[in-house]
């Protein structure tokens, strides 16, 4: 028995190991760091790309997977830049990652702590723009009879009107923004503003503005928010009903009690028969007297 258990506990923890190492290499890790080497962004993420590209004829829709293996552009990339875009002039810090085996595919994550967009100025950071350029020259098989070589792919910009990026990928500085679960977002799904484009990130842990090469405390997404809220509420239940059921089982195995043990427990809830008897006399031979 006992060697059984100790070998079902060793292969719970190997399944976490296991789990760990899967998630860990499902995953891409991109970091930008200042002039110190200390790391102002870090995402970690699988990434997908859902896009619409132009045909000679029509339009076609593709699933890109961006490999794990993929880097950061350090030439690009900048813990201190200006982005100038849609007439405004944003302080932001910035993520250019090239596709590993993809020439000339590209995807630009920018995060600013400007109050424009939604954040409280100074103490939170958001993801504000999300910008893909794709090279669908790079590899005519697997994207045929493209129209245009190249396709740029824009998060439009827009204060007033939030974009859903902006609005869920944010957190306070010094927090990094845990996400584990599936998310997908539109790049862009008004074709106003040119093709369709969206991506989805699993697995996501990210962090801007970062003082130290750690992640602070996570700020989790509503998603995994719910899903983890569960737990006290399952064991808080739990709880109660085994109070209810044991004061249900008590209350029943006192009723079968006899009544000698009753009373040793609270002599003064009931007469034994000899005290009953006892005043059943004086009772009548005070009726005599009269």
């Amino acid at each position: 028995m006992g060697i059984s258990r100790n070998l079902s506990i060793f292969l719970l923890v190997l399944a976490g190991f296991v789990q760990t190492a899967s998630d860990a290499a499902n995953k891409g890790i991109y970091k930008v760091v200042d002039s110190n080497g200390v790391p102002c962004i870090v995402v970690q993420a699988d990434i997908y790309l859902y896009l619409t590209y132009t045909t000679s004829d029509s339009e076609k829709d593709v699933v890109v997977h961006v490999p794990t293996s993929s880097k950061a552009d350090t030439a690009v990339s900048s813990c201190h830049t200006t982005i100038n875009t849609a007439g405004m002039s944003i302080d932001a810090q910035l993520l250019r990652i090239n596709l590993d085996h993809m020439e000339g595919w590209i995807i630009d994550f920018a995060f600013t702590k400007d109050s424009r967009f939604k954040t409280e100025n100074g103490k939170e950071y958001a993801m504000f723009q999300v910008n893909v350029t794709a090279n669908y020259a790079s590899d005519k098989k697997t994207f045929p009879d493209a129209k245009y070589p190249t396709q740029n792919y824009y998060l439009h910009l827009d204060p007033n009107d939030l974009s859903d990026i902006g609005g869920s990928i944010f957190a306070d500085v010094g927090n990094s923004y845990y996400c584990p679960s599936e998310q997908k977002y539109a790049i862009n799904d008004n074709d106003k503003y040119g093709p369709m484009a969206y991506i989805k990130f699993k697995l996501t842990t990210l962090q801007a503005y970062m003082s130290s090469s750690t992640f602070g405390p996570k700020t989790t997404c509503p998603t995994d928010q719910s899903s983890t809220d569960l737990l006290p509420i399952i064991v808080g239940s739990a709880l109660a009903g085994l109070i209810v059921l044991t004061l249900v089982v008590y209350l029943i195995y006192r009723t079968f009690l006899p009544e000698e043990v009753l009373n040793l427990v609270n002599p003064d809830s009931h007469f034994d028969s000899d005290s009953a008897e006892g005043h059943s006399n004086d009772n009548e031979s005070v009726l005599e007297r009269f």
